[in-house]
């Protein structure tokens, strides 16, 4: 992609997951790790100072979980897309209620790299076609 990088923000308390999801999104050439966040809380506020194209959060974190946080994005930053991660076990109301509230995707932990390379390619696509690259 010649023009802007995808901006992400990565949100999740588990290191490893954060570890795992930030390899892949380096090994693309179309997107870049703008920030990371472990809470909710912290999400949102480092959504809106850093103003990132894709927002990839777990659902279940301490303090303000996922579904509180994309909430409030949506809310706060319609134009931030979401993309939530859920652990598999008894989660789907859980993932219903993420898609209902605007996630444009809901990842299983943990992470299938070729499902998140789709994701970040679908969205570098939309960046470019929205900028008119």
């Amino acid at each position: 992609m010649a023009g802007k990088k995808l901006a992400v923000l990565l949100v999740d308390d588990s290191r490893t997951v954060l570890a795992q999801i930030e390899k892949v999104v380096i090994d693309s050439e179309e997107a870049e790790i703008v920030g990371t966040a472990s809470n909710g809380a912290e999400a949102i506020q480092k959504a809106s100072e850093l103003k990132p194209d894709l927002v990839i959060m777990d659902i279940v974190m301490p303090d303000i979980d996922g579904l509180a946080a994309l909430r409030m994005l949506q809310a706060k930053h319609p134009e931030i897309r979401v993309a939530m991660l859920s652990s598999v076990g008894g989660m789907a109301s859980k993932a219903e209620e993420a898609f209902r509230l605007g996630a444009v995707q809901v990842l299983g932990k943990p992470v299938d790299e070729e499902t998140l390379g789709a994701l970040l390619a679908q969205e570098c696509a939309r960046l470019g076609s929205r900028s008119g690259s």
